[in-house]
């Protein structure tokens, strides 16, 4: 065998091999985005359930209970689920178990929640490079937190003759974070009026607490919806 052909076999078996690596390598991105996805879209569905086990923390009937402790269950399956990754998701479950047992700690779930919503971020840094439209998805994250603390906290001032001044300053602050979103849709303006006249406004509370979970919860529910399907369909 002469030395031009040992020399074109050596070439072409380097060009093989360095095909190869560039598959592999390939082939491992596509797993990592294909988990950091998963582990996402965990993340959202973590998300919404601590939100809404929260606004029903705010209340004290057998439908709230009932509800709260479905809500529970689903969680405890969805941390029992969740990927071990950088994310450092799977280490909250810690977090959550104290809260389970306490329902009406608002600002323990707000922590909690905002441990989550750093953790999306993370994942969606990792994931920005093959999935550009996820640009901006811890920022609408935020946006929806905005939205569902005042359903927390509208789900407790409910509860009193006249909703507290506290609560009344927080809901107004709320309120008007919110407003940019308001004026683009009719219906959560219309909830935030509703708000304003029957609960922060009078010297005597005219919604009920489950009023005010049931007026906001679909409104949460479908902004979540709109990011689920921005992230796409699970790996």
């Amino acid at each position: 065998m002469s030395l031009l052909s040992v020399s074109l076999g050596t070439a072409g078996a380097l060009l093989a091999l360095g095909a190869l690596c560039s598959r592999l390598r390939r082939q491992q991105r596509q797993r990592h985005n294909q988990a950091w996805q998963a582990s996402l879209h965990n993340a959202l569905a973590l998300l919404q359930r601590v939100q809404k086990h929260r606004g029903l923390g705010g209340q004290d009937n057998p439908e709230a209970r009932l509800q709260r402790e479905q809500i529970a269950t689903e969680l405890d399956r969805l941390w029992r689920s969740c990927p071990q990754d950088d994310s450092g998701l799977a280490e909250l479950d810690g977090a959550w178990r104290q809260l389970r047992q306490h329902p009406a700690d608002f600002a323990g779930h707000c922590q909690l929640i905002e441990q989550l919503l750093n953790g999306v971020e993370h994942l969606e840094l990792r994931l920005l490079r093959s999935q550009p439209s996820l640009q901006g998805l811890t920022l609408a994250c935020r946006e929806l937190e905005d939205l569902a603390q005042l359903r927390g906290l509208a789900v407790r001032g409910a509860q009193q003759e006249r909703c507290p001044l506290p609560l009344q300053v927080q809901m107004r602050y709320l309120s008007q974070r919110l407003q940019p979103s308001a004026s683009r849709q009719l219906e959560l303006g219309s909830a935030l009026q509703q708000l304003q006249r029957e609960l922060i406004e009078p010297a005597r509370v005219a919604i009920s607490p489950a009023a005010c979970f049931a007026l906001l919860t679909p409104l949460i529910d479908a902004r979540l919806g709109n990011l689920q399907q921005q992230l796409g369909a699970p790996a």
